[in-house]
């Protein structure tokens, strides 16, 4: 005769989301019963796992996961309390597949309900991966940064030490000549001479400086990215207008990237573009900060094409920046460095 927990049992087996069951509580989770959910969830009808001496339930839990689940199931009675339990199974396909598993001990059996939790499982490891993976381009990007900090510092103290250093020796020789030169009595060969070697002097103090203040200007750090811009004009061999509109300071590597996109792209613009004229303009956009320079040179110029341009777009992607070039042949380049916030 059919009893009316007979008849709730069987409703909540057809309606529950999960496989209701009761087996012995034995090594091998033999079955009692067990609802038609554990077709979808494991593959193989509910009865090849009831009165069955081909499968049980413990032969479709994944191999890894068994000893497991047999201590934390054998824990839970031995406390006397319900257990819940993920671990994966083996599907008939052979795919595995993640449960939760609710019971608890009823005298000698098992009660309890399995349910498919494959789709979370596997969406929490994907956001597990794609932290993972933001985590590590974090700290590329932090890496990278790192290096061009260390970088400018290294570019800093050449600077200061060419300043200190080579340069005042430079002038030094130079004022000894002169000095030699009104206190000596020479003929016209020794005096033309020394004067050979003055201008030899001179020309090697200015490239030396030239290549001091090209390293990291001294400018750049003290007065800022405006000031260093206008230093930049100043010593251009073509005539350079600049615009700057910010009116605060920025941190250093992001002037530091910036200042040097700007040289970079003025050297070529002298260089290669054979342009008569340049402009550059400093100033935010879209919370941006934005470098443009611009010539009226030949053009035809390329990210790609060599490792100048190439080291700035490293450069500015460091400190979370972008370049962008537009140089048709003929029509000139359009340089525009972008970096966020800033």
């Amino acid at each position: 005769m059919k009893t009316a927990t007979d008849g709730l049992l069987a409703s909540l087996m057809r309606n529950v989301p999960g496989a209701i069951y009761r087996g012995l509580y034995d090594s091998d989770w033999t079955m009692d019963i067990i609802g038609d959910e554990i077709e979808r969830i494991s593959g193989h009808p509910a009865s090849d796992f009831i009165g069955s001496e081909v499968r049980t339930f413990a032969s479709v839990i994944h191999p890894d996961d068994r000893a497991m689940v047999e201590r934390e199931v054998d824990a839970a009675v031995d406390r006397g309390e319900p257990f819940a339990l993920e671990y994966r199974i083996v599907h008939r396909s052979g795919d595995i597949r993640w449960v939760l598993e609710r019971g608890c001990l009823n005298g000698d059996y098992l009660d309890g309900v399995i349910f498919d939790v494959t789709d979370r499982k596997r969406g929490e490891e994907a956001l597990r991966e794609r932290a993972i993976e933001a985590a590590r381009v974090a700290e590329l990007e932090a890496s990278r940064s790192r290096i061009v900090e260390a970088g400018d510092r290294a570019r800093r103290r050449l600077e200061r030490d060419l300043h200190d250093g080579a340069q005042q020796r430079f002038v030094a020789a130079c004022l000894t000549l002169e000095l030699l030169k009104r206190r000596v009595d020479l003929d016209a060969d020794c005096a033309a001479l020394l004067d050979q070697a003055g201008e030899h002097l001179q020309a090697g103090l200015a490239e030396l400086r030239e290549l001091a203040h090209g390293l990291h200007p001294t400018l750049l750090v003290e007065r800022g990215l405006g000031e260093a811009l206008g230093g930049l004009a100043a010593r251009a061999p073509l005539p350079v207008e600049v615009r700057d509109e910010l009116r605060e300071r920025l941190a250093p590597p992001v002037e530091a990237a910036l200042y040097f996109t700007a040289l970079e792209a003025v050297t070529n613009a002298a260089k290669h573009a054979r342009a008569a004229l340049a402009s550059v303009r400093l100033w935010r956009a879209d919370g941006h900060v934005a470098l443009e320079v611009a010539d009226d040179g030949v053009g035809g110029a390329a990210i790609e094409a060599g490792s100048g341009l190439r080291g700035l777009a490293d450069r500015l992607d460091a400190v979370g920046g972008s370049l962008r070039l537009d140089s048709g042949p003929g029509e000139g380049t359009r340089l525009l460095a972008l970096v966020p916030g800033a």
